[in-house]
């Protein structure tokens, strides 16, 4: 609780610029699921799912950046087993939060690294197995708030003093332990646009 009223007065205090930014992309995910005996079987592959963000970003430092934002990710997976093929597609939207350091490169080019957290929950996910759809609504391993922490590095250029451009690599892991969980890994590229006040 505490830790989110440091990061609110943060985000909200800042006394330097405000950015918002809008990014597309693309999420390829992968599932790790343990199983029971603690192994982790290798019939899941990644697939790729929509990504979709717009958050706000502020200085809170002449170097240091916080953002902080909603997030739209599919989450998506294949697989066969004996030869039976498989699919998740899933949808998610949650809040999403980052603090990081910013090098100016001069040329209006900037490189972003940040540590970044999320909390995402299912709106809607199925399981496609034997020419059938599986609700997965009811499956506590995709229904449950899934939080993911990761880092992010993003490139950027400012077109004008107004509007930039930016390319972004972000890689996130749910690190969830014990036996029969299953781990979200998404690795996530985008492209964005950057509006300064």
């Amino acid at each position: 609780m505490r830790l989110g009223i440091i990061f609110l007065f943060f985000l909200t205090t800042s006394s330097f610029a405000q950015t918002y930014k809008l990014a597309v992309g693309s999420n390829i995910t992968s599932y790790v699921f343990t199983n029971s005996a603690g192994s982790n079987p290798s019939f899941l592959k990644p697939a790729s799912g929509l990504h979709l963000a717009l958050s706000r970003e502020s200085s809170v430092s002449k170097v240091f950046l916080l953002d902080f934002g909603i997030q739209y990710n599919q989450f998506d997976n294949v697989g066969d087993v004996q030869n039976i093929p498989f699919s998740y597609a899933t949808d998610f939207i949650g809040l999403q939060g980052g603090i990081g350091p910013r090098l100016k490169l001069g040329k209006g080019l900037m490189l972003i690294s940040k540590l970044n957290v999320s909390a995402s929950k299912l709106v809607n996910g199925n399981q496609f197995l034997l020419n059938q759809y599986v609700d997965l609504s009811g499956d506590k391993q995709f229904n449950s708030l899934r939080t993911l922490l990761g880092y992010s590095f993003e490139l950027s250029k400012q077109v004008n003093p107004q509007v930039g451009v930016f390319v972004k690599y972000q890689y996130s892991d749910s690190y969830n332990f014990g036996s029969s969980t299953l781990n979200f890994i998404p690795s996530t590229f985008s492209l964005g646009l950057s509006l300064s006040k």
